[in-house]
């Protein structure tokens, strides 16, 4: 059986999205994609996380560069937002998409800055929780 990536997402072991950006803006002295990992994974260091990271952590991490991208490429959320028909192989692209965004976005802004996008995607992804 295949899941998609918004069934995976679902899963009770999954981080709350809002809740890991929120989290993630408090170590946007890490950068976009460290703050992330240390906000859903617990930890920046890819041993550690290596060996407790499940599936809907690695989706949920995705999922919040799209949300993160989306806010400063309206091009990474232009075929919407990841459901239940999106492929493995397009959530990949569209990952992509929004990693290099949101990369090229934090080399030209600072910290605080950082921390101000990532509350900003925390509220966009509250939202989207709440309507769901």
């Amino acid at each position: 059986m295949t899941m998609s990536v918004t069934e995976l997402a679902a899963l009770p072991t999954a981080p709350t999205l809002s809740r890991g950006l929120r989290e993630a803006a408090q170590y946007a002295g890490h950068g976009p994609h460290m703050a992330l990992r240390r906000a859903l994974f617990g930890t920046t260091t890819f041993e550690d996380f290596a060996a407790v990271i499940t599936p809907e952590h690695a989706i949920a991490e995705g999922v919040a560069l799209i949300v993160v991208g989306g806010l400063v490429d309206p091009e990474v959320t232009d075929q919407g937002w990841p459901d239940a028909t999106w492929p493995a192989g397009y959530f990949a692209q569209r990952v992509r998409r929004a990693h290099e965004a949101v990369s090229g976005w934090a080399a030209d802004h600072t910290t605080e800055q950082l921390a101000h996008l990532l509350e900003a995607a925390a509220d966009r992804a509250q939202a989207m929780e709440a309507a769901a």
